[in-house]
């Protein structure tokens, strides 16, 4: 039980943001003063859609994080940072090779992120099919 609590967890967690986001939303276009179905349908497909894209889309950038797309931006960032340190020759990487070798081992989980994100664009899709039927 522990282990599937563990895997389910990014998940649970990930769906919770997306549903308030979805809520900011449908709060926002005050879905309750809209008066017909479809004008709902239309709220609830742009909610779903926009929670969908936010959540896919920080799973791509966690994506293209872990393939190195950043590797170079945050070595020149904590570079930046050793210049104002007092101990400057006390440096925690030596150059750009032993940063990257380091950054290899912290690959992050994005799956999670990219699946919830999914999973809302499929609503929205579902909710733009019934928006259409009206």
């Amino acid at each position: 039980m522990k282990d599937f609590l563990k895997k389910a967890l990014p998940y649970i967690i990930t769906a919770a943001v997306g549903i308030i986001i979805f809520v900011i939303i449908i709060c926002a276009k005050t879905i309750w003063n809209a008066g017909e179905t479809k004008e709902v349908m239309r709220i609830l497909s742009d909610a779903s859609f926009v929670s969908g894209v936010l959540l896919a889309g920080v799973g791509l950038i966690i994506f293209a994080s872990n393939g190195g797309a950043f590797d170079m931006l945050g070595y020149a960032f904590i570079r930046i940072f050793d210049l104002f340190r007092k101990d400057a020759r006390n440096k925690k990487y030596k150059d750009f090779y032993e940063y990257r070798e380091a950054k290899k081992g912290k690959k992050r989980g994005m799956a999670f992120m990219l699946i919830v994100g999914l999973a809302f664009i499929a609503f929205a899709v579902i909710f733009l099919i019934v928006y259409y039927q009206y």
